[in-house]
């Protein structure tokens, strides 16, 4: 208590000779400021004496399943002109929520002296008990006794030298789920269905009880769906070695615009899955046919043929480089092909009827990131697809043609008109 009177004593001195400094200024006349200052003394006086070694490295992060372990090595540096005595010991912050038990952590080496400009190495492992929950653990490594100083009488002391390890206590999933993100092009008063493919790895059964949230953090983009227009079909368990499909039907309502979007919680009992791992994204987009379709004029003078393209796929110029823009993004059930344009095409003299040159263009891959993929759906997947419509007229009547475009399912199109 009296060590504490005097720092404050110390404090209010300093805090005077500033004030009488800036009264000094401010009355336009020369303080004389003294040549030194009091520094106060106990933990501030300390500070040049810690010692700063060389911990390398300062951070690290492991996973490690409940009973099992892990070691790594730690290497230590000392750069000053002086012996230091190492300890390596655990430092668990007080504030932390999930801390490492000191337990679960050993050293080859208890206690030894490092001396000035050498280097050693200690051996760290860590074994996590097999009772341990799923999660993140973290403390510190202190490896000497030094630390910073502390400016409050309660302040909780810092190590100097010290390593911040963090552990995630995992457990491997044995189920695996696919897709978990369906995106779709759909129209308002239309139903829909979606199937979701379960697979069990593991020698015991799982429960499964699939529900319908809405997003944790809802855009003012989109719009949740309605436990009314949507409509689960599911088995109440997943037995071992097996697999279950989860049948998600949607009914659009009919006043239903923009993006529709919600989350299926599918609720396995798995201990290795969390819950961000085990839901299921749904992304709609209602497509509104328009009343009346795209007009475009062309006109016609003594040509010899006329080309003209329609594509559900658009390339974008930027910066000289033609850039391809996905119109349609699908679950990987060829549900793509429903992305089409009506063309009708009328001359001077009236409507001309011409058989066009389809060609359609997909994007597949061959997996995701889960897996074995072939597991939930099949290897190959169509991530975007396009459809483009060539028109041929020989001998094109001269004057103005008109081209009259609807899009159906999609939210674009691209047109190219070639007269020779």
């Amino acid at each position: 208590m009296k060590q504490r009177w005097m720092s404050e004593i110390k404090y209010l001195a300093i805090f005077l000779v500033l004030c009488v400094v800036a009264a000094s200024v401010a009355a336009g006349t020369k303080a004389e400021i003294p040549k030194t200052v009091p520094v106060p003394s106990g933990k501030f006086a300390n500070f040049n004496k810690v010692t700063r070694l060389v911990i390398i490295p300062p951070y690290r992060n492991l996973r490690i399943k409940p009973g099992d372990s892990a070691n790594f090595s730690v290497k230590i540096k000392n750069p000053t002109d002086k012996d230091v005595l190492i300890t390596p010991k655990v430092v668990i912050s007080p504030y932390s929520e999930n801390a490492i038990n000191s337990s679960w952590i050993s050293f080859d080496k208890q206690k030894f002296t490092l001396k000035a400009k050498k280097e050693a190495e200690i051996n760290v492992t860590v074994k996590v008990p097999e009772d341990v929950e799923k999660g993140y653990y973290f403390c510190s490594i202190a490896f000497t006794n030094d630390t910073f100083p502390v400016t409050t009488p309660y302040g909780i002391p810092r190590y100097v030298n010290v390593l911040h390890l963090s552990v995630n206590v995992w457990i491997p999933p044995s189920v695996r789920i696919g897709p978990r993100y369906i995106s779709d092009v759909v129209q308002s008063g239309k139903s829909y269905e979606y199937t979701v493919r379960i697979v069990n790895t593991a020698n015991r059964s799982f429960t499964l009880h699939p529900e319908l949230t809405s997003q944790e953090y809802p855009s003012i983009y989109t719009t949740p769906l309605s436990k009314n227009s949507v409509k689960i079909e599911a088995p109440s368990t997943i037995p071992p070695h097996s697999g279950v499909s989860v049948k998600i039907k949607v009914s659009v309502p009919e006043t239903a615009k923009g993006v529709l979007n919600g989350i299926i919680n599918l609720n396995i009992n798995d201990p290795g899955l969390d819950k961000w791992s085990q839901q299921v994204t749904l992304n709609l987009r209602v497509f509104t046919q328009p009343a009346k379709p795209f007009v475009k004029l062309i006109r016609v003078d003594n040509a010899s043929k006329l080309t003209i393209k329609v594509s559900t796929g658009i390339n974008l110029n930027i910066m000289g480089a033609e850039i391809p823009v996905p119109l349609f993004y699908g679950t990987g059930n060829f549900k793509q092909s429903r992305a089409n344009v009506s063309v009708n095409i009328v001359s001077p003299s009236g409507a001309v009827k011409v058989k066009p040159k389809t060609i359609e263009r997909l994007v597949v891959t061959t997996g995701g990131i889960s897996p074995p993929w072939e597991e939930t759906g099949g290897i190959y997947k169509v991530v975007a697809a396009s459809k483009t419509k060539i028109y041929s007229i020989k001998n094109p009547e001269n004057g103005v043609w008109k081209l009259e475009i609807t899009p159906e399912n999609c939210f674009g199109f691209s047109v190219e008109v070639d007269i020779e």
